[in-house]
């Protein structure tokens, strides 16, 4: 069986954040994180790419491949919080050769933002440790040919009534053959007991048929393109 590396470039943006009602004044943070089953080998790396909003606390970092906004203080309610954050997720993907855009668009990639708060300025020298309050998970439904595009508000729960304005996009970046080792999972799995020290099959496809022969472009009608919330949401 022959195996490919792909790579999706995942472009997040953080537009404003809106205080409906919450209730407790403080200094709150938005941390971003992309998410992939475990059944996929795959390394993921995050950056941040711009940032553009007042930043007099805190400066968007990444903490072990999260991206933590900047923190900004909150103090009345219908407050507006300009955020202008721009963050990339990039992930290698060890695919199937012969069913690569079936691998990718079935994929479960997931965006989790979760909400941080504290209203204590001694805990902000330690950021990482600032305790989480809600969670909200979105399901990316990524096509390798048309890429995802969307742009959704994210309300967070009923208990920490907010929302945050969201652009989500993704695109196939990269697709060859393996450059680089990743941790696979255990026997039984569906890309097989291979290893990259043997090299891949190259006589059973070349990269040009898979993506431009008639087994690759083959889209199907249940496909969805856009992302939404999930129905169910973890909160701490």
């Amino acid at each position: 069986m022959s195996e490919v590396q792909g790579t999706v470039e995942f472009s997040v943006e953080l537009h404003k954040f809106h205080n409906v009602d919450l209730f407790q004044r403080g200094y709150y943070q938005i941390r971003a994180g992309l998410k992939l089953p475990t059944r996929i080998p795959h390394r993921l790396t995050a950056t941040v790419v711009e940032q553009t909003g007042d930043s007099s606390l805190s400066s968007a970092c990444v903490h072990e491949n999260n991206v933590l906004s900047r923190i900004f203080q909150i103090l009345y309610r219908n407050e507006e919080i300009v955020m202008n954050e721009s963050m990339s997720f990039r992930v290698h993907l060890l695919l199937d050769g012969e069913r690569v855009e079936d691998a990718l668009s079935e994929a479960d990639f997931q965006l989790k933002l979760d909400l941080h708060f504290t209203d204590s300025e001694q805990q902000l020298r330690d950021i990482p440790a600032i305790p989480v309050i809600s969670s909200r998970t979105l399901g990316l439904h990524f096509h390798p040919r048309r890429g995802l595009h969307h742009h959704v508000p994210v309300m967070f729960d009923y208990f920490h009534l907010s929302v945050i304005s969201v652009t989500v996009h993704a695109s196939l970046v990269a697709l060859h053959q393996p450059l680089i080792s990743f941790a696979r999972p255990g026997k039984g799995s569906w890309l097989g007991k291979g290893s990259l020290e043997t090299g891949p099959d190259q006589t059973s496809m070349s990269l040009e048929n898979l993506v431009f022969g008639a087994g690759y472009c083959k889209p199907t009608a249940s496909e969805r393109a856009g992302c939404r919330p999930r129905e169910v949401c973890r909160q701490h």
